[in-house]
């Protein structure tokens, strides 16, 4: 040990008190620095998916799937999964969710009220939407609008990919709207802060208010199956379902008390991530862990079912998996 004080009475020169004990610190700096390992950076910035990457959505269109960073990078790939591409976009935007509508197009949205849209040649082009409300999600529904939710209760719709010309929709209450889902053509649902549901028939046109879910939850996951069968997941691994469109929810019995971040109803089946690297699956009606999930200490926070059957699973730092059917069905 070196000892770097300088106490009354040493025998240094006169001067040279304050010099010495500051070369030893330099000398002591000098040792314990370890040099650059320059391989490993550029390792890093060589991977689709980077440690400093949050994904925050993912979703597909046939075989073509994107996923998005809230660093402001889009990885696409052309082969569900198996192998990724990454793109900056401009200014590096805080991308926080993506869609895909049925004719092909990708859409994303930042938190920053902007909607980027993917052109045929693969460049991301945005545009604003002119609101001072905070935007939250965004969604494609079955017959081509693209749904935007915000605060203070409102709703904001184009027609893709037209996306330039949003149309309004507000209950004037002081409240988020965090996601919005439509089932086909015409039924459509849309939850927000305290527990806040209201359906639409004709396709957005107009909303009725429904029932809330009980206790002012706050639905940070929603997906709907049909028309008649959806979830809502939030905080300490709480979910809803309704099965009969939102008219009523029951409170089902969780494995996990990590906040739910998304939920997923695909063809293969009903499945939900969060917090804690917890990933279930719902299977006759209770939600249980299930074979083949990332056994990882970031969270979860995107799920989609790829045309291929395979789950793709991606989150915190830079976490990105696509799991095989064979892995995860269980019935």
């Amino acid at each position: 040990m070196i000892n770097i004080s300088n106490p009354a009475g040493s025998n240094f020169p006169q001067g040279t008190r304050g010099i010495v004990p500051a070369l030893l610190i330099t000398l002591l700096i000098s040792a314990c620095e370890a040099p650059l390992n320059l391989e490993l950076v550029e390792a890093e910035e060589g991977r689709s998916f980077r440690r400093y990457d949050l994904v925050q959505a993912a979703t597909h269109s046939g075989s073509h799937v994107v996923a998005i960073s809230s660093a402001g990078a889009v990885m696409e790939s052309s082969d569900n999964g198996q192998s990724w591409r990454r793109q900056e976009l401009e200014g590096r935007p805080p991308l926080i969710d993506v869609t895909a509508c049925p004719a092909g197009s990708f859409h994303a949205l930042d938190s920053e009220r902007r909607v980027w849209t993917r052109a045929e040649d693969g460049r991301w082009q945005s545009s604003i939407i002119d609101t001072p409300e905070n935007t939250l999600s965004i969604h494609c529904a079955p017959g081509g609008r693209l749904w935007v939710s915000a605060s203070f209760s409102t709703l904001y719709w184009a027609e893709s990919p037209q996306v330039g010309n949003w149309t309004e929709f507000s209950l004037y209450e002081d409240l988020q709207f965090t996601a919005v889902r439509f089932v086909d053509d015409q039924v459509g649902f849309a939850l927000g802060e305290f527990g806040t549901v209201v359906a639409s028939a004709d396709g957005g046109d107009s909303w009725e208010m429904l029932e809330p879910i009980p206790n002012e939850f706050y639905p940070m996951a929603v997906d709907f199956k049909d028309r008649f069968t959806g979830w809502a997941g939030g905080l300490d691994g709480v979910i809803w379902e309704t099965r009969d469109g939102g008219q009523s929810w029951q409170k089902q019995t969780s494995v996990t008390s990590a906040p739910v971040y998304n939920i997923h109803a695909g063809a293969s089946g009903v499945f939900a991530v969060g917090g804690s690297a917890k990933a279930v699956e719902l299977v006759d009606g209770v939600w249980r862990e299930f074979p083949g999930a990332p056994d990882v200490l970031a969270f979860m926070r995107a799920i989609d079912t790829l045309e291929d059957g395979s789950l793709l699973v991606a989150g915190g730092a830079g976490l990105m998996a696509v799991i095989p059917a064979e892995q995860y069905v269980t019935r």
